[in-house]
């Protein structure tokens, strides 16, 4: 989205220390296989995104391990546990499977992203920048 994309580490690389680098919007990732499943390590993110529209935000301090488990041919399992001590009191989990779309006729449909638009609907409710 919003020709975005983020770099996932598999070569067995650490998460850098953050006190060196600048948060980014898709923070550092590192990546590595424990049996069947891909688990990825993010931290490094900025404060700048939200959740969701509703504006459940986070901080810099936000540290994310997804999973991704195959558990069919067409089938994915994704788990994210997210920890934000200066947000949440404890940590917390989201899982949903993800499906390959198997219909004959099923397309990939062009998403047309409105440049801005968050900002514009929903900007009276950001925290004020720094």
């Amino acid at each position: 989205m919003v020709r975005r994309w983020r770099v996932i580490w598999t070569d067995g690389r650490k998460i850098p220390n953050i006190d060196d680098y600048l948060p980014r919007y898709n923070g550092y990732s590192t990546g590595h296989w424990e049996g069947d499943t891909l688990v990825i390590d993010v931290t490094g993110l900025n404060d700048r995104t939200w959740f969701d529209r509703a504006g459940n935000y986070h901080s810099d301090k936000m540290h994310v391990v997804e999973r991704y488990t195959r558990v069919a041919a067409n089938q994915l399992n994704y788990e994210a546990t997210i920890e934000d001590p200066e947000v949440f009191t404890r940590p917390w989990k989201i899982s949903m499977p993800l499906y390959r779309r198997l219909e004959k006729d099923a397309q990939l449909m062009e998403y047309k992203c409105v440049e801005f638009v968050e900002e514009l609907m929903y900007g009276h409710l950001s925290k004020p920048t720094k």
